[in-house]
């Protein structure tokens, strides 16, 4: 996998985070973010987040089968940001809209440079 294609989708997760922590402390949160306290949804962000950079390492240092799984999970990932963005847009969140619009095309990015021939 290409540097670029890495800084792609470690920048799609750095927005996915500020944008879920931007949409907890705006009041737009699900059920299930809603129903913990503050700092436990951050730890809980944090660490989903820190485990996506971490598949994304590892698929950028050619681990056996990191590759396959960042695509299916970036799929089903882009799959919930165009979801969340349609509700956002329905709402007019646009700080939570935006964060997820931008990780929306870093994650396009990552995908294309990360199929793409070197």
């Amino acid at each position: 996998m290409a540097p670029s294609a890495a800084l792609a989708w470690w920048g799609a997760t750095a927005c996915w985070f500020l944008g879920t922590l931007a949409g907890r402390l705006t009041g737009s949160h699900t059920a299930i973010t809603g129903a913990v306290p503050l700092p436990v949804a951050v730890l809980l962000f944090a660490g989903c987040a820190a485990l996506w950079a971490l598949l994304v390492y590892a698929a950028y240092r050619r681990v056996k089968g990191a590759h396959p799984v960042l695509a299916v999970a970036g799929g089903l990932g882009v799959v919930d940001l165009v979801v969340q963005l349609v509700g956002d847009v329905v709402t007019r969140n646009f700080v939570h809209g935006g964060f997820f619009l931008a990780a929306l095309v870093l994650a396009g990015a990552g995908f294309t440079r990360m199929f793409r021939p070197r």
